[in-house]
């Protein structure tokens, strides 16, 4: 689906246009069939090749050069339903009048291009493509926050829940998530200072003065990332210390519950001999043999807790 956008101040919001105009405008593609993606292609001049790229569900962050356009490859983040964070490639085309966002997924929405603290325009070109980077660090970000609610969530539940299989499943997830975090962040990393070091002048001081930002904001993430992984290790080593402390203590309890039974029949097994034995023949032996196993069964019972088995 194609959609056309114009902000011709810093101050203004996007507004949707119904017919696409000649320069200043941002054509934001998403969802594209390969039939848009032909038109694009003939309507806008662009290379085919790397165009066709961006239908590559594994393709990695990059920057290219080509007759004068800059194209831009970036991951957007989105959370599956499954739990899993994944990224989809974006297709950014910096003409000098135009601006292109491509993508076979759901793109950047112009409200979260506008909410970044850059004053984008659709007339300057460079500007719009320094605020769909910054937006996508801010789903990054939103997404990276996401899942450290998600771990504060695991570690308030390890004060009172005792710990289930789902809980190490739900640990694999996360770790996943920081894994694609990290390797998508450090691809974009590359792109921002491909595009930083650039040596074709195109770019004024205040979009490199913009880059750095972008890039210390990413390197922020990068920062959190590595402690919530250790976060994680952290919790995971508890949780399995916390199961195998449970396990001895039922294991305890089990073999001294298995002894009191078993002291009471051993003493029965030998009054239940077919021979001659003390008592046989009193009235009280029943009672003196059911006493004295409820006094043994006691003693090793005081016994076991004195010595703190259980």
């Amino acid at each position: 689906m194609l959609a056309y956008y114009a902000k011709r101040s810093p101050g203004e919001e996007f507004e949707k246009l119904k017919a696409p105009l000649k320069e200043g405008v941002w054509v934001d593609g998403s969802n594209l069939s390969v039939e848009d993606i032909d038109e694009l292609i003939g309507t806008y001049d662009l290379a085919r090749n790397i165009v066709y790229d961006v239908r590559d569900h594994h393709e990695l962050p990059r920057v290219e050069i080509h007759d004068e356009a800059v194209y831009v490859f970036i991951r957007i983040p989105r959370l599956a339903k499954s739990g899993h964070v994944v990224s989809s490639p974006m297709l950014c085309v910096v003409k000098k009048d135009i601006f292109l966002s491509l993508t076979q997924f759901d793109s950047i929405s112009p409200e979260t291009v506008a909410a970044t603290t850059l004053p984008v325009t659709t007339r300057e070109t460079q500007e719009l493509l320094l605020g769909v980077i910054a937006a996508c660090v801010d789903e990054y970000q939103e997404s990276i926050y996401h899942t450290e609610r998600s771990i504060n969530d695991t570690a308030n539940r390890l004060r009172s829940h005792e710990v289930t299989n789902q809980d190490f499943i739900h640990f694999v997830v996360v770790e996943d998530n920081l894994t694609a975090y990290r390797m998508n962040l450090e691809g974009l990393i590359a792109v921002v200072k491909r595009l930083r070091d650039s040596q074709d002048g195109s770019l004024s001081s205040i979009n490199t003065e913009a880059l750095e930002d972008i890039l210390l904001q990413i390197q922020q993430l990068l920062v959190a990332v590595e402690s919530y992984g250790g976060r994680v290790k952290s919790i995971r080593g508890a949780y399995s210390t916390i199961a195998n402390n449970n396990l001895n203590k039922r294991m305890k309890i089990l073999t001294v519950i298995t002894v009191l039974i078993t002291l009471p029949n051993v003493i029965f097994g030998m009054y239940g001999m077919n021979v001659m034995l003390p008592f046989a023949q009193q009235p009280w032996a029943y009672g003196a043999i059911v006493g004295v196993s409820l006094v043994l069964i006691l003693f090793v019972f005081a016994i076991a807790r004195r010595l703190r088995i259980f």
